[in-house]
């Protein structure tokens, strides 16, 4: 009974990413952690184990001095969805960065003039803004206010700011040609509907066209 209150205890120490409604970076001291990694880990890491999101950027000091240290052969695991977790937690942050620089007037300001062929209402500016620097997130506008544009102009702010190539827009099979003429009309971007036979479609998939419907 004591065990299992106790719970599995390692030897080793671990780093490892934490799955649920919020994801989060923990460490785990292990049974034989040495005092110097323990000491270590509270310069980053909360009293709970967890990662404080204002040392993404410093984590790899935190991974040398884990190393650099005479750990006497204790082993420290760092699980690679982790590190990958904090590497686009760093991509993110950095992102935002070079957005805010491009827009210092966040959705006020000259920059947006020379964006899209069309100006943009400042909700529709403040969308796009919060789309490019989300990575990743939901548009939930009422219909005929503007998604489309949103989205084509969150495109167009990662292609300049972070270099993106490509985008591909997935939609219902009834839109395909109203998205290629929405981006026409906003843009000097170029875009393909991808239909026809399976070695067509390849084909359009495979081109150089930077948006694909």
């Amino acid at each position: 009974a004591a065990a299992l209150a106790a719970g599995f205890r390692p030897a080793y120490s671990e780093i490892f990413l934490r799955y649920g409604a919020r994801r989060a970076v923990v460490f785990r001291a292990g049974s034989a952690c040495p005092a110097g990694i323990r000491q270590a880990a509270e310069d980053f890491f909360d009293p709970d184990g967890t990662l404080r999101p204002a040392t993404y950027g410093r984590f790899h000091v935190f991974l040398e001095k884990v190393s650099s240290q005479d750990r006497g052969g204790h082993e420290v695991r760092c699980y690679d969805d982790a590190l990958a977790f904090v590497s686009q937690a760093r991509d993110r942050a950095e992102l935002a960065r070079r957005i805010d620089r491009a827009f210092p007037h966040g959705p006020a300001g000259t920059a947006w003039k020379s964006l899209l062929k069309i100006p943009l209402y400042p909700y529709q500016r403040q969308g796009a803004l919060f789309a490019a620097k989300a990575g990743r997130c939901l548009i939930a506008d009422d219909m005929g206010l503007g998604k489309t544009i949103q989205a084509v102009a969150a495109a167009e702010i990662l292609a300049r700011q972070a270099g993106i190539r490509r985008v591909l827009v997935i939609c219902p099979t009834s839109l395909k040609h109203q998205w290629a003429r929405e981006i026409e009309k906003f843009t000097d971007r170029s875009a393909v509907v991808v239909e026809g036979s399976a070695a067509t479609r390849s084909r359009l998939y495979e081109g150089e066209s930077f948006f694909k419907i």
